[in-house]
Protein backbone atom coordinates (compact mmCIF):
# COMPACT_ATOMS: atom_id res chain seq x y z
CA UNK A 1 0.00 0.00 0.00
CA UNK A 2 1.59 2.83 -1.24
CA UNK A 3 -0.57 5.75 -0.08
CA UNK A 4 0.73 8.07 2.19
CA UNK A 5 -1.22 7.60 5.57
CA UNK A 6 -1.26 10.41 8.37
CA UNK A 7 -3.64 10.78 11.75
CA UNK A 8 -7.14 12.94 9.59
CA UNK A 9 -6.50 10.69 6.29
CA UNK A 10 -9.19 9.09 4.43
CA UNK A 11 -9.06 5.32 4.81
CA UNK A 12 -8.45 3.57 1.74
CA UNK A 13 -10.09 0.60 2.11
CA UNK A 14 -14.07 1.73 3.29
CA UNK A 15 -12.99 5.92 1.82
CA UNK A 16 -15.48 6.61 4.24
CA UNK A 17 -14.09 7.47 7.63
CA UNK A 18 -10.91 9.05 8.71
CA UNK A 19 -7.99 7.34 10.44
CA UNK A 20 -7.10 7.98 14.02
CA UNK A 21 -4.13 7.54 15.89
CA UNK A 22 -3.75 4.08 18.17
CA UNK A 23 -3.01 4.96 21.72
CA UNK A 24 -1.15 2.13 23.71
CA UNK A 25 -1.54 1.79 27.71
CA UNK A 26 -3.71 2.43 30.52
CA UNK A 27 -5.98 5.27 30.06
CA UNK A 28 -6.83 7.99 31.75
CA UNK A 29 -9.91 10.14 32.15
CA UNK A 30 -9.12 12.39 29.31
CA UNK A 31 -8.27 10.32 27.03
CA UNK A 32 -11.13 8.28 27.37
CA UNK A 33 -12.90 10.97 26.69
CA UNK A 34 -10.73 11.57 23.13
CA UNK A 35 -11.69 7.88 22.23
CA UNK A 36 -15.34 8.64 22.65
CA UNK A 37 -14.99 11.70 20.74
CA UNK A 38 -13.27 10.04 17.87
CA UNK A 39 -10.02 11.37 18.46
CA UNK A 40 -8.12 8.00 18.85
CA UNK A 41 -8.45 4.63 18.99
CA UNK A 42 -7.55 2.75 22.64
CA UNK A 43 -5.28 0.15 21.27
CA UNK A 44 -4.84 -1.83 25.08
CA UNK A 45 -1.92 -2.06 27.36
CA UNK A 46 0.14 -4.80 26.15
CA UNK A 47 2.61 -3.74 23.54
CA UNK A 48 4.63 -5.50 21.45
CA UNK A 49 6.94 -3.15 19.87
CA UNK A 50 4.65 -4.77 16.27
CA UNK A 51 1.84 -2.94 16.50
CA UNK A 52 -0.64 -1.25 14.27
CA UNK A 53 -0.45 2.14 14.95
CA UNK A 54 -3.98 3.83 12.78
CA UNK A 55 -7.30 2.55 12.66
CA UNK A 56 -10.22 3.47 10.83
CA UNK A 57 -13.35 4.46 12.72
CA UNK A 58 -15.45 3.80 10.05
CA UNK A 59 -14.50 0.19 9.31
CA UNK A 60 -12.16 -0.52 11.95
CA UNK A 61 -9.27 -1.95 9.81
CA UNK A 62 -5.83 -1.10 11.62
CA UNK A 63 -2.21 0.16 9.60
CA UNK A 64 1.22 -0.15 10.86
CA UNK A 65 4.07 1.00 9.15
CA UNK A 66 6.60 -0.77 7.97
CA UNK A 67 9.19 1.43 5.48
CA UNK A 68 5.21 1.94 3.75
CA UNK A 69 1.75 1.88 5.34
CA UNK A 70 0.67 -1.98 5.81
CA UNK A 71 -3.00 -3.16 6.25
CA UNK A 72 -3.66 -5.38 9.62
CA UNK A 73 -5.78 -8.20 8.73
CA UNK A 74 -6.85 -9.05 12.53
CA UNK A 75 -10.50 -10.72 11.19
Amino acid sequence: MSTTLRKGSTCPICTKAKLVPIVYGFPGMELQRNSENGLVSLGGCVVTGNDPELECLGCEEKFMRDGEWVLINER
